[in-house]
């Protein structure tokens, strides 16, 4: 990815972090975009000293005119974006009996609207860099219906339908789109769903690697898709989850 540009949302921290550094040491100039301006510069901070080029752009996915500020500076900063890696989004883990009005339309316009309102607003930059790759980051919750709540799984299921969309229309133009689902990934938030040795131990025996996978694992698939070794790969939502889900 020598030279590419790639942007990630939520890039200020865990998973999109991962994926920002990952890209970096692949070449790729990267844009950290993020609603914490002091994790993203931290993180931007971060990646110059290990060599890399990043810069930090403050943006809300649920906020379309920030978005757009966001994609006309770059344009006139950089002149392109080659790469856009949906990663942003939020897990707030309730049972259905807990969950209410505020809280689904909190995940959901964070999770789906964002993404949507996302892609729309960098499209046309991509377009411009003849060269077009989007990766979105789902889960596979959309696949289980467990992790984090209907709303996350729902928000969830919502993004991959939104990828084998883009992929149909974004196809002919030179753009690949593809999904990754995550399971059980070392977060902060998994810390807090499994937080003693008792509760990890009993995750661990459903995973058939018996392996916990780390943001990294999500990085270097990312990179995968992101990188010209992936130009037939379309449209595609892979479940990156130890060989759990389907054992």
């Amino acid at each position: 990815m020598k030279d590419r540009i790639a942007l990630v949302t939520g890039g200020a921290m865990g998973i999109g972090k991962a994926i920002a550094i990952d890209m970096c040491k692949e070449g790729a100039k990267v844009i950290i975009a993020d609603i914490s301006k002091e994790a993203g510069q931290k993180t931007v901070d971060e990646i110059k000293k290990m060599g890399g080029t990043a810069l930090f752009k403050q943006i809300n996915v649920v906020d379309y005119e920030s978005l757009n500020i966001a994609a006309d500076e770059i344009s006139k900063e950089l002149g392109k974006i080659d790469i856009l890696v949906v990663n942003a989004g939020i897990s707030i883990k309730k049972s259905f009996e807990e969950i209410d009005e505020a809280l689904w339309d909190k995940v959901l316009d964070i999770n789906l609207k964002g993404s949507f309102l996302t892609v729309k607003a960098f499209l046309n930059h991509i377009k411009e860099s003849k060269y077009g790759k989007i990766v979105v980051i789902s889960s596979g919750s959309a696949l289980t219906g467990t992790g984090g709540g209907i709303h996350y799984a729902a928000s969830k299921a919502g993004q991959n339908a939104m990828v084998l969309n883009l992929a149909k229309e974004l196809g002919p133009k030179g753009i690949n789109v593809n999904a990754i689902a995550p399971r059980v990934i070392q977060t902060d938030i998994l810390d807090h769903l499994y937080p003693d040795e008792q509760s990890r131990k009993e995750l661990l025996n459903k995973i058939p690697i018996r392996k916990i996978g780390q943001p990294e694992d999500i990085a270097y698939l990312a990179s995968f898709l992101a990188s010209d070794k992936s130009k037939y790969l379309h449209g595609q939502i892979i479940l990156l989850d130890g060989g759990r889900t389907h054992q």
